[in-house]
């Protein structure tokens, strides 16, 4: 069962008209993950290449899915000190770093559903059924439609 709490303010989201994108998790099981599994979030999975990534969750209940391996993205260096935040410098990037999983995969949907907004003038949750509800798109069993926005 999805935690009540976490599910009622989700649904009181999406009831005004947001759109929400969680990952699906990455301990590559079919048991759902929350809030990714809720029916009104866009679940979303990671592929390497073209299939399910090792790690990546799966199931009916994934929506969509994308590149989430080796996914290069900045990198900054946390220094500490006294607080939990103390000489935290986010401006002191140490250059990139290679990250997986499907939280990195995503923030790949949320761009193309944003994407899709921009470009038609959709409200969101119209763009999002035409990203992720397209029955004409790609899908990959219990992965969802693919989103890649190479």
């Amino acid at each position: 069962q999805a935690p009540p709490v976490l599910s009622a303010m989700l649904q009181e989201l999406h009831d005004a008209g947001a759109v929400i994108v969680a990952s699906a998790g990455n301990f590559g099981s079919c048991r759902k993950f929350w809030p990714a599994a809720l029916p009104f979030v866009v679940g979303v999975g990671a592929l390497d290449c073209s299939e399910r990534a090792w790690f990546s969750n799966h199931g009916g209940w994934v929506d969509a899915s994308a590149p989430g391996v080796d996914v290069v993205s900045t990198f900054y260096k946390q220094n500490y000190g006294a607080g939990e935040f103390a000489g935290v410098d986010p401006d002191d990037y140490s250059g990139y770093a290679m990250w997986s999983g499907t939280s990195f995969a995503a923030p790949k949907v949320a761009a193309a559903i944003a994407r899709h907004m921009a470009f038609t003038g959709l409200p969101a949750q119209d763009a999002a059924t035409a990203v992720v509800g397209n029955p004409g798109l790609f899908r990959v069993p219990d992965m969802g439609v693919v989103v890649n926005l190479a």
